[in-house]
């Protein structure tokens, strides 16, 4: 999840300040670097993703941060010469979604790190650099934040094979003094766990239900489909397929955030935590839930038999 300018994205739309591209760090005239185009390897998968960002970077003021959680993808490409970062994450200050996409320079025998957000698709200045002997990552870069110009560093630490930490500084001083403004761990997700069949009908139900693809929807549950609000009311399934006809209603795109699951045999759980928004006559609403989908495996395919929705706290 090394996406090193998320943070920087987040400050940006959170402060109204303005980051400047600047000429990229020319590289080390020390001695002769190590092939690392493998380095990366160890991240390839899909991981669980905490976030604490720095809201008020080199402000001089009390730290003010903010929390997110959600999932990192990591793909290899090119026989490991490159990756990409597909990061989500969400929080009480909102949502975070965005591509990271890391370079390999066999000549150089360096990485470049590059972000852009989803928010406005725009690619970032990359920081420029490497792993040592032992596993650690660090890549600086220039830029400038508010007017000011900084360097950046980015250190990536293998803290296991299931576990690695992510940790973005600023400087205003040319690096005589830092300032950590973004803190990531990435754990791994038991992927075994879970049956790709019943991944892919996970997958196909999100997408179903921000899309409302009804006929989706109705194939994804069974007939005698029980749901179960936060409000303590419940609907079956014709009720439940009804919403997604009214044309003034739709579910936005959402996150789950502190993914659980369970299997045993043709029934299995999964669940998490995740901010509801939709927008019905007119209205936009929102709310902090915990939702728990209780799946059978009929005919061959997954289908829900029930989903519980609570309503979090805050």
């Amino acid at each position: 999840m090394s996406a090193r300018w998320l943070a920087l994205a987040l400050l940006i739309a959170a402060t109204g300040t303005s980051a400047v591209a600047q000429p990229l760090p020319a590289a080390s005239s020390g001695k002769a670097a190590r092939d690392g185009q493998r380095d990366f390897d160890f991240e390839i998968g899909e991981w669980t993703t905490e976030v604490r960002v720095l809201r008020n970077p080199l402000s001089g003021q009390p730290p003010v941060w903010a929390e997110y959680r959600g999932t990192s993808l990591v793909r290899g490409l090119m026989d490991g010469r490159a990756n990409s970062v597909e990061l989500s994450v969400a929080g009480p200050a909102g949502k975070i979604e965005g591509i990271s996409l890391r370079l390999y320079d066999p000549g150089a025998r360096r990485w470049s790190l590059n972000f852009a957000s989803l928010r406005d698709g725009a690619m970032t200045p990359p920081v420029i650099g490497g792993f040592d002997a032992d596993g650690r990552g660090v890549f600086y870069g220039d830029d400038k934040l508010g007017g000011r110009a900084i360097r950046v560093r980015f250190v990536i630490t293998q803290v296991s094979a299931d576990e690695a930490r992510f940790e973005q500084a600023f400087s205003a001083d040319n690096g005589a003094t830092w300032e950590v403004n973004w803190i990531a761990v990435d754990r791994r997700l038991d992927a075994a766990a879970l049956p790709a069949d019943l991944v892919q009908a996970l997958e196909a139900h999100n997408r179903a239900t921000v899309r409302k693809d009804i006929a989706a929807l109705g194939a994804l549950v069974t007939d005698d489909y029980l749901l179960v609000n936060s409000d303590a009311t419940t609907q079956g399934k014709q009720s439940y397929l009804a919403d997604f006809e009214m044309p003034d209603f739709r579910i936005e795109p959402f996150t789950i955030e502190q993914p659980t699951h369970r299997v045993d045999g043709d029934t299995a759980m999964t669940g998490g935590l995740m901010t509801l928004r939709w927008t019905q006559a007119g209205r936009q609403q929102s709310r902090r839930l915990r939702i728990v989908h209780m799946w059978i495996k009929q005919g061959g395919h997954w289908r829900i038999a029930y989903t519980q929705l609570t309503r979090v706290p805050g």
